[in-house]
């Protein structure tokens, strides 16, 4: 009995029986084969037995019918390896049972096998396997896996599947990589892939024995291009479990490829417009600073030339403020792009409070804002990085003072114990005029600030990435036009750690950030 078998087309790898006595419709229509080509016509061609042969003819179809190249005009006749196309849609008339036809590959000279469909199990059965199949590929395809991890893993399923070896080769501009050794010759490999048929033949092996190729091109989606190898110790045609299990493969496997291509492309731009939004972000912020360097150094220069020592004292708080902001802007950025591992030990927090205060004191009092501390005499220990949290905890105060007005600013730092939650919290409080609803979505964004020209944008992104990564959070309490809280929450440290232990000692300067100039 003649089979249509799709080897081109969106249908391709289905085979379609044609019974005696029985015409067949060609096309979309409910009562026509089932292909979904929309290319394909409604009614488009049609098949008539006829003395123990088929006569096929074109229904008036809107792209016609083609035998081999030729429209078909009329009724023509249809023999075993004849190629119908309809559409996009290319079908192969082969013979089931019957061992295929041999064509000579010029190329390559290897005896080329057209593909059989030879049925070897029930449709319910086949149809069991297949989505056995396609569920567990599409398992693999969504697995946050590369490109090459996805093949190997796709290529054992399969195999598993078929019981046979297979291999994925892939096409990279002209070099064909595998993913695992195979026979097949590349030159048949490549004639797959360039038509996108579906290739069988027969290779001899070392010691004089034969094996069956059976490659499956993938579909070519921009530049993923490449074929599904099956291999095995038999001289049998692929039957048409193999041909829908490897088809349906061959479908998955390109899909997965250029989704991780389409992906893999989405984060490269999505890394380039970060890094220039971060080049431009840190050019914009280091020019301000350099311009306040530059005018209290003139102005430091100015005095000094005239002996007017008064004047050039004036201008180093104006000096140590720049060198402040840009030494803090370069922490922040390394705390933001390069993680150091954690160093947690037990720690009091109120410790760290009153480290930060003190070194922030000269900031606050070139502003005339207040800093006021209520700490929990009996706060819990926490296992933090010291230097992290303080870090953070700096970022959060300097926010405040900036944040809080001249002369009457007051920002009171607060930690206490949540036992329902089983963490402390450490808050910063300001009595500013609260954070602007525009910037307040997008506040822990990096390069996102309410200061305008006197912000990076990188304090508060940092701050949150540190409690983060020491599981706890950062977040807003409140903000009105009477000021703005932040809260740091962290778990309480574990029973395992001892208090009494001896810990590193922790670096505590004088001056803001360490730097210290004038008299």
């Amino acid at each position: 009995m003649l089979s249509l078998l799709v080897v081109r087309g969106p249908d391709r790898g289905r085979a379609f029986p044609l019974p005696e006595c029985e015409p067949q419709l060609i096309g979309r229509s409910t009562e026509a084969l089932d292909l979904t080509d929309i290319s394909v016509s409604r009614r488009h061609a049609e098949l008539t037995p006829e003395n123990d042969q088929w006569l096929l003819r074109d229904l008036s179809s809107r792209h016609g019918t083609f035998i081999n190249g030729v429209r078909v005009m009329g009724s023509m006749q249809l023999s075993e390896g004849d190629r119908v196309r309809c559409g996009d849609t290319e079908l192969l008339v082969v013979v089931e049972g019957r061992a295929p036809s041999v064509l000579r590959d010029v190329a390559t000279t290897h005896d080329v096998l057209r593909v059989n469909a030879t049925v070897a199990t029930s449709d319910d059965s086949m149809a069991q396997r297949e989505a056995a199949c396609v569920l567990a590929l599409a398992t693999l395809a969504a697995e946050p896996t590369d490109a090459d991890a996805f093949l190997v893993a796709a290529t054992k399923q399969l195999a598993r599947d078929c019981a046979c070896e297979t291999s994925a080769i892939r096409d990279f501009e002209g070099m064909l990589v595998a993913t695992h050794e195979t026979l097949a010759p590349l030159e048949l490999v490549r004639r797959a892939i360039d038509s996108g048929e579906l290739l069988t033949t027969q290779m001899v092996v070392d010691g004089g024995a034969r094996a069956t190729l059976f490659i499956v091109p993938l579909i070519t989606h921009r530049s993923i291009r490449g074929a599904l190898v099956l291999q095995r110790a038999s001289l049998a045609a692929p039957n048409q479990m193999e041909i829908t299990l490897s088809t349906r493969a061959a479908e998955i496997t390109s899909l997965a490829l250029a989704a991780r291509q389409q992906q893999q492309t989405h984060s490269t731009q999505e890394r380039l417009a970060m890094i220039g939004e971060t080049v431009a972000a840190l050019s914009h912020s280091i020019k301000n600073i350099l311009q306040g360097l530059r005018f209290s150094a003139d102005a430091i220069d100015l005095a000094l030339s005239r002996g007017e020592l008064t004047k050039a004292q004036e201008g180093w708080p104006i000096l140590q403020r720049n060198l402040d902001r840009i030494h803090a802007l370069v922490l922040n950025m390394l705390a933001w792009t390069k993680e150091r591992p954690l160093e947690p030990e037990p720690t009091d927090l109120n410790d760290i409070v009153r480290e930060v205060r003190d070194l922030l004191a000269p900031m606050a009092a070139r502003r005339r804002v207040g800093i006021a501390l209520v700490l929990d005499p009996a706060l819990t220990l926490v296992s933090i990085d010291a230097a992290a949290i303080h870090q953070a905890l700096n970022n959060l105060t300097i926010n405040a003072i900036e944040a809080s007005p001249e002369r009457v600013g007051l920002i009171t730092i607060r930690t206490r114990t949540d036992s329902a939650r089983d963490e402390v919290s450490l808050s910063v409080s300001d009595n500013g005029e609260g954070i602007p609803d525009p910037v307040r979505a997008r506040l822990f964004e990096p390069f996102v600030s309410s200061k305008g020209q006197r912000g990076t944008g990188l304090g508060l992104a940092v701050a949150r990435k540190i409690a983060q990564r020491h599981g706890g959070r950062l977040e807003v309490v409140s903000t009105s036009p009477r000021g703005t809280e932040i809260a740091l929450s962290l778990p309480v440290v574990s029973e395992e750690f001892d208090p009494s232990a001896t810990r590193a000692p922790r670096s505590s300067e004088t001056g803001e950030f360490g730097w210290k100039f004038g008299p």
